[in-house]
């Protein structure tokens, strides 16, 4: 019972709760969209592998977590994280591929043909979960305690600004920047955008731009405008917005045909099929595991933290590494990439009074 939460909170479920949840469940998921689409980018693979990530993980951390708001899914700073290894391991491949000298990562392409950025996302997942079930199994949860808020904080501001920076190459529409890693990655990164200015889109930086103002004069003035004339409390999901009216834009327009402008392009439907991860790579991707693992469990246990204080309930934090492992191991036989909890979609579940966490089914 303790160690499966949900079999104990489930049964005694009020259903006065039930509607507060559903709509928090509902405006967590119109989020989930376009930051899952986004992010799928910053992870280097396809974006439907971003709303499969928004999806599976949630499903999972509702049976074993004890956290009531977090919104655990594709988070940026972590996406970042994720798509920095998986570049960095996909081009170790391919200089393996095309020479013959001895090296211990050959084991990375053992009984393969090919590596992709998907296999390692993948394989990320599964072993940031295992990561997290040994720290669960040996109560390493104290560490959390070294984790203050003004870390925390100030990693995910430095973080941001490697989020911004990743994203300018498609502003100025620039795929074929040169790969960046180690001291000084930032500054290299500005360096080659502003190096390879010249050939940018100026049709893409306009539709940015266009868009960039939209999002703010939506957040910043009409937002507050609604929220007081109509007495809306829900937040009202503008980027999801955003992303009706460019795709419109861009089918209508021809963009990639007539303008050279990257998009995202058909989105599957439908659910993908069980397969399993490459586990002959977990030797490879193991130090970089550890690093994302301890990321993730920082950020998740700050925000749970917060809102268990202010909504006034406990939490187990040694349960949470248990959650967030199982929730990693299980959905990465669905495709997924790198997940963590978002402050973003965390503090929208308190404003909007969801209650328990029947709000991840929703």
């Amino acid at each position: 019972m303790n160690f499966i939460p949900i079999m104990h909170w489930l049964p005694k479920y009020s259903s006065s709760n039930l509607i507060l949840d559903f709509i928090g469940g509902l405006t967590i998921g119109i989020m989930h969209v376009p930051q899952g689409i986004a992010y799928a980018s910053l992870a280097q693979v396809p974006a439907v592998m971003g709303l499969y990530t928004s999806f599976f993980p949630p499903l999972f951390y509702a049976i074993f977590g004890t956290a009531r708001q977090n919104s655990l899914g594709t988070f940026a700073v972590v996406s970042l994280m994720a798509g920095a290894v998986a570049s960095r391991k996909v081009d170790l491949w391919n200089q393996i591929h095309k020479t013959s000298f001895n090296s211990s990562d050959i084991m990375m392409v053992m009984n393969s043909t090919s590596v992709t950025t998907v296999d390692v996302n993948v394989i990320l997942v599964f072993t940031i979960g295992i990561v997290h079930i040994i720290m669960g199994l040996l109560r390493l949860s104290f560490v959390a305690t070294y984790f203050s808020d003004q870390v925390v904080a100030g990693f995910t501001t430095a973080a941001s600004m490697h989020v911004l920076v990743a994203q300018m190459k498609y502003i100025f529409n620039l795929p074929n920047l040169p790969m960046r890693s180690g001291p000084g990655e930032l500054f290299l990164k500005c360096y080659d955008i502003l190096n390879h200015i010249m050939s940018s889109n100026p049709y893409s930086i306009g539709i940015s731009l266009i868009s960039i103002a939209f999002l703010l004069l939506s957040k910043l003035l009409l937002a507050p405008f609604i929220r007081k004339k109509f007495k809306i409390t829900i937040p009202i999901p503008f980027e999801l917005l955003l992303i009706i009216i460019v795709t419109f834009f861009s089918t209508f327009f021809q963009l990639e045909k007539d303008f050279k402008m990257r998009v995202v392009g058909e989105i599957p439907t439908g659910l993908p099929k069980p397969r399993l991860p490459r586990f002959e790579m977990i030797p490879q991707i193991m130090g970089e595991a550890i690093g994302i693992a301890a990321v993730t469990f920082a950020v998740h246990i700050s925000l749970a933290k917060i809102c268990a204080k202010k909504l006034k309930y406990d939490i187990d934090v040694d349960q949470e590494l248990f959650a967030i492992g199982l929730a990693s191991i299980f959905s990465s036989f669905f495709s997924v990439f790198p997940v963590a909890c978002s402050l973003g979609r965390t503090m929208v579940n308190i404003s909007v009074g969801t209650k328990t966490q029947v709000f991840l089914y929703f």
